[in-house]
């Protein structure tokens, strides 16, 4: 039975998706097109309703559950049976050539997996080094991919490998809504009158579509538009130079489209919204200089802890609206109206609000998969797994007796030397090195230990509201993700394990609900007590990840011997980077006059960097490998 096909004209809206998808059937050189969204929103729809405009192309479609020699090839088990001999048997891959591949489900598969696939869409060829087989076949094709980014995102150099990229939303308008139900019902109906309905259009574009591919050869690219090209993505700041070469075969495309042989500036203008949105960066800020000696004793407050509650005081930049935003809402509060900054040394305590207005953040682990195997639960990471749940991705020869047998891998190893055994009237004899053991991933949860500055400083100008809002959204990804959280708080002269790390996330969130604010800083105190319940951790749960999350600052100015609070921080810091441990710092600083001792304490710690309001206004956590 074969599958009906939504008609391409017939869907309503998404006209940036369709246009995108124009542009990478025309010009293959455009480099594909990543098709993000949330569900239900036609993404899957497009994609296949192309086939229906491409002609002779072929729309090739790549099931996620597909193996390595499905994809790339393998050995052709019936010829090594029958004559003894390796050959290789093409995959989907090889089928693919000159036609579209498309990825549902994209940034669910092996990132090795995909690279492959992006390596033999851009240079047109394939190796394939397998099962002592040794050859290379063509495999130019436009690879077409669709996500949902709240299954997990892809990397930035994943990404960069696609030429375009177009994000598909819902529909708002409840005209346009109502007419996306009618047309599907109507499909289901009728389905063959429903196509029949938008036949002519149908044609139309597939008429423009052959045109726009006759015009492309024609046209070529001035001095000036390359020049152009190489402004807009240094504008962008893009890394590398991928994007300008997307950028002006993306341009040839729309010209062939409008029906021109030469490009116009318009044509780069259109072709920018879909090659450089995700590889636009934000330009680099130059790091604080280190303070001298005599600029701490100005910024550095004595024993009365004064001078930072007098840097609270000051009036917030002008471009500060957040801060003076929340100032009016808790003033609106039924609470004591407004809050006088408060010191450090003093003994007075204030509990802050969760700011429920903190967008969700996403934490994105971009560390080193390796090949240990592990055990475990979760929607995080994706691991090597020695159990027989997940997903079966490769074949290996075992290490020790086999657990978990790779049947179709099996038989391809003895395939090649059957004329040379006896069968004793079996259909293929298999012997003991033949065996070959599944290796299979699946994803876990992490373990994240939030550390959170508790000290006075903290309760200022809403300094606390914010940091609860942004660990609590990062509690709902953890969430989300089935991760283990703990949560430490430190103040006054010692550090306190509010929670052991734990799977219920509600209780780290009650916790944090009620955690108040008041005392000094005593930075090393909270690090060595992180250290230590991490150490603690990594005896019993040996194969999870774990993440430290230090929400501060910066400004120690208490340590447990009486000595200087900074350098006994940064000696415990240096302590968790040695000792091999994931972290983050969320800096919250928020003055006009920036110390920049969180940075400091990052960079001793060798973890990812973030302000709060980088965090609020990206929503996106990348947290990297150790970075020393």
């Amino acid at each position: 039975m074969q599958r009906m096909i939504f008609p391409f004209a017939a869907i309503v809206g998404q006209e940036a998706v369709k246009r995108a998808l124009l542009i990478a059937v025309v010009n293959p050189k455009a480099g594909g097109v990543l098709v993000a969204g949330e569900k239900g929103t036609a993404k899957s729809t497009l994609v296949r309703s192309l086939a229906e405009i491409i002609g002779e192309t072929k729309l090739i479609e790549l099931p996620l559950n597909a193996t390595e020699d499905m994809v790339f090839g393998g050995l052709d088990m019936q010829h090594a049976v029958e004559r003894g001999e390796r050959r290789f048997l093409p995959g989907l891959l090889a089928r693919a050539h000159n036609h579209i591949l498309y990825v549902d489900e994209v940034n669910l598969l092996r990132h090795d997996f995909l690279g492959s696939l992006l390596d033999a869409a851009t240079t047109g060829m394939h190796q394939v080094e397998r099962e002592g087989i040794s050859c290379e076949h063509e495999a130019a094709c436009t690879l077409i991919g669709t996500m949902n980014p709240e299954e997990g995102s892809l990397s930035p150099r994943i990404l960069d490998r696609f030429g375009l990229y177009a994000a598909v939303s819902r529909e708002q308008n409840e005209v346009q809504r109502a007419e996306i139900v009618r047309r599907i019902l109507d499909c289901e109906a009728q389905p063959a009158k429903f196509c029949q309905r938008y036949a002519a259009d149908t044609e139309e574009i597939k008429q423009q579509v052959a045109a726009a591919k006759s015009l492309l050869p024609d046209i070529t690219i001035a001095e000036p538009m390359m020049l152009l090209a190489a402004q807009m993505c240094a504008k962008a700041h893009s890394a590398g130079h991928r994007a300008e070469l997307f950028l002006l075969e993306a341009a040839r495309a729309i010209a062939a489209l409008a029906g021109r042989i030469y490009l116009l500036p318009c044509d780069l203008d259109e072709a920018a919204c879909y090659v450089l949105p995700q590889r636009m960066r934000q330009e680099e800020q130059p790091l604080p200089p280190e303070p001298s000696e005599q600029d701490q004793e100005q910024e550095q407050p004595p024993d009365n802890e004064d001078s930072a509650d007098q840097q609270e005081t000051q009036p917030p930049p002008p471009d500060s609206r957040s801060d003076q935003q929340n100032q009016e809402e808790s003033e609106e509060q039924t609470d004591p109206p407004a809050e006088q900054p408060e010191s450090e040394g003093s003994d007075q305590e204030k509990v802050a609000d969760i700011d429920t207005d903190f967008p969700f953040v996403r934490m994105k682990l971009s560390l080193p998969q390796g090949r240990q195997e592990r055990r475990g639960s979760g929607k995080r990471s994706l691991t090597r797994t020695d159990t027989k749940q997940g997903r079966y991705v490769r074949a290996g020869i075992p290490n020790g007796p086999v657990t978990d047998l790779a049947f179709d891998a099996t038989l391809r190893a003895a395939a090649p030397y059957q004329k040379f055994r006896t069968r004793n009237k079996c259909a293929i004899a298999i012997e003991h090195e033949d065996l070959r053991q599944k290796i299979r991933e699946k994803r876990i949860g992490s373990t994240f230990l939030f550390v959170v500055d508790a000290s006075g400083s903290m309760g200022a100008r809403e300094r606390m509201r914010a940091v609860k809002g942004a660990v609590c959204a990062m509690l709902q990804d953890a969430y989300q993700k089935r991760d283990q959280v703990g949560l430490i708080a430190f103040r006054r002269q010692t550090a306190e394990v509010l929670l052991p790390i734990t799977r219920s996330v509600d209780l780290a969130q009650k916790c944090l609900r009620h955690l108040p604010t008041g005392g000094k800083t005593p930075l090393a105190e909270g690090l060595r007590a992180a250290l230590t319940v991490l150490a603690s951790h990594r005896q019993k749960e040996q194969e999870m990840k774990s993440v430290l999350v230090l929400v501060t600052d910066g400004r120690a100015n208490t340590a447990a011997a009486g000595g200087d609070g900074m350098a006994d921080a940064l000696k415990i810091a240096s302590k968790i980077n040695m000792a091999g441990v994931h972290s983050v710092v969320i800096d919250t600083e928020n003055d006009f006059v920036k110390l920049g001792l969180a940075r400091t304490v990052a960079r001793e710690m060798g973890s990812t960097y973030y302000s709060l309001r980088d965090l609020s206004e990206n929503n996106i956590m990348h947290i990297v490998k150790n970075l020393s």
